[in-house]
């Protein structure tokens, strides 16, 4: 079971609605389910898969004020757990920017290499421009790039030179190894 803790590390002089709307709309991405409140910073709710969890960190890096926890729990079935372990993972002085996780009954080494590859990937989202960040958007919603020019007013030769200058290549392979990761943590160890 895995699930995904976060905790708010912005200046919003209005932070618990911040966190709350948020909670609220990070609840609506595929597979993550609803999110407890855990006083004014801190979120936290169980993902249903790893595809789910990579979606729902990347969404939190590309906003820039979240650290974030990831509990793995192989074989487990108790929401609460999974949570408290997900919460667990996470410093409470944790950096935005910051993602830690903790995989139960497994070497420490797969929790390192998780955290190592959404180090990579919150890189590639930091260096991001609008313009990138707009591409990009398009094409992971499916769209392709004669698409993505059309709905921005720009060519496609366009498109494919913002999704190159951000980084589009290695965040889809950064994705798909954290997925991969998470696949393996999700198992029994053997």
């Amino acid at each position: 079971m895995l699930a995904v803790h976060a905790r708010y590390r912005g200046r919003s002089s209005r932070r618990a609605d911040l966190v709350a709307r948020s909670a609220q709309a990070l609840a609506t991405l595929p597979g993550v389910g609803t999110f407890d409140v855990l006083g004014v910073e801190d979120i936290c709710a169980v993902v249903e898969s790893p595809e789910s969890v990579c979606d729902l960190v990347m969404a939190l890096l590309s906003d820039g004020d979240w650290a974030i926890g990831i509990g793995v729990l192989p074989e487990s079935n108790s929401a609460a757990t999974t949570k408290s372990v997900a919460t667990g993972s996470l410093p409470r002085q944790a950096r935005a920017g910051i993602v830690k996780a903790t995989v139960q009954d497994h070497p420490k080494e797969i929790s390192t290499d998780i955290e190592a590859v959404f180090a990579l990937l919150g890189q590639v989202l930091q260096k991001r421009t609008m313009e990138g960040r707009e591409a990009t958007s398009l094409v992971r919603r499916g769209l392709n790039q004669n698409e993505a020019a059309e709905a921005l007013g720009i060519s496609k030769q366009a498109v494919s030179q913002r999704l190159q200058a951000a980084g589009w290549q290695a965040e889809t392979a950064g994705w798909q190894l954290a997925v991969n990761l998470l696949k393996r943590a999700d198992r029994p160890s053997p």
